[in-house]
């Protein structure tokens, strides 16, 4: 029986003050709700509206428990929320905003950045007393890389153990040189660097979402942007950044871990292959850049424990995704028996545990 539960990826909603910090200028861009023709839609800017009211009359008691459905201050009481960690046998928590995942789609930089700013304050104020059961992430947008460096270098000054950036970003792809500056600071400041599933730098959003009809949208969705995880990885390890950084640590939340095997066996097969197009030359195969460096989050994903020969258990973490429809709450620990049956104690240790003590430093 485990003893100890880490939730590598779990959730808070902001707080409404919070664009109260951000300049007045920018205020009319913060999310809000709009009535139209007799439904209310959540608009983010940047992002297609999303219809509200056809999912609520869907619910289920058990659905009740998620989405902050019943808790009126979004995981931030924080009585509450460790009540919430004593249900579910969790032991800590690593914490991305919730409504600010959309973020990043915004067509304003400065925005973007004082959105972030303002996150970064409040979340470092609200969970700083408890560092050992709550470890939030700081984000940046990184349009302006002196200013995501910048970012970067005040959130280690404001105590946190990684930062979050977008998960895709297809203008500028994230082997281009342009990010050095960027990747230099996360290794010189040692905090991981994160890329959260729906943090997208552009809109995909379906227009079917919570109508009445639809077309399949949502499902794509959520299933392509998981995939996503994929252009981190290969990204980072194909354009040399993990070469030239080797102290830089990377996560990716939230998008489960299934394809990850597949995805190192098909970058050093084609580094073998290919090896008179590809540039530049590896020292390592990618594999083995994703073994030092990489880590990848996942909550009821048995097809990735089922390639652990490949993967190996070290770079594997667990979270409940809290308070996530997706998510394991309040059954984290019967997913975890199901998920992981078979599973060796030392594995099963380490993914659930050890891993997320050690990278965010944890008391152990």
């Amino acid at each position: 029986m485990m003893n100890k539960v880490i939730s590598a990826d779990s959730h808070v909603q902001e707080p409404p003050e919070l664009y109260e910090r951000i300049p007045k200028s920018l205020r009319h861009r913060a999310p809000h709700i709009v009535e139209r023709d007799g439904a209310r839609y959540l608009v983010v800017d940047g992002r297609r509206p999303r219809r509200l009211d056809i999912a609520e009359t869907r619910t289920t008691e058990e659905d009740r428990d998620r989405e902050f459905r019943k808790d009126p201050s979004g995981g931030r009481d924080l009585d509450r929320r460790l009540a919430d960690l004593e249900r579910d046998g969790v032991s800590a928590e690593v914490i991305y905003p919730n409504q600010s995942l959309g973020l990043f789609m915004s067509p304003a930089p400065d925005y973007q950045l004082a959105v972030a700013k303002a996150w970064n304050d409040w979340a470092s104020e609200h969970f700083g007393a408890h560092r050992d059961r709550f470890a939030p992430v700081a984000m940046t947008p990184v349009h302006d890389v002196d200013a995501a460096v910048a970012e970067v270098e005040r959130a280690a000054k404001l105590g946190y153990r990684s930062i979050k950036v977008p998960i895709t970003n297809r203008e500028y792809p994230y082997n281009r040189p342009e990010y050095e500056p960027l990747w230099s600071a996360i290794e010189d400041t040692g905090l991981v660097l994160a890329f959260h599933a729906f943090t997208n730098s552009e809109d995909t959003y379906p227009e079917d979402w919570g109508e009445e009809e639809g077309i399949g949208g949502a499902l794509d969705f959520m299933a392509m942007r998981m995939a996503d995880g994929q252009h981190p990885v290969s990204q980072l390890i194909s354009g040399g950044v993990c070469e030239r950084h080797p102290r830089l640590d990377f996560v990716v939340v939230e998008c489960g871990a299934g394809w990850l095997a597949w995805l190192l066996h098909v970058l050093d097969e084609q580094v073998e292959k290919k090896h008179m197009w590809i540039r530049p030359r590896l020292a390592l195969k990618p594999s083995e850049y994703f073994a030092r460096q990489g880590y990848i989050t996942f909550t009821d994903d048995p097809v990735a424990l089922r390639n652990l020969a490949f993967t190996g258990a070290d770079s594997m973490l667990w979270g409940s995704d809290y308070p996530h429809d997706e998510g394991s709450f309040p059954h984290s620990r019967e997913v975890i028996a199901r998920t992981f049956e078979g599973l060796g104690e030392e594995d099963r240790q380490k993914i659930v545990w050890g891993n997320a003590a050690r990278i965010y430093g944890f008391d152990a």
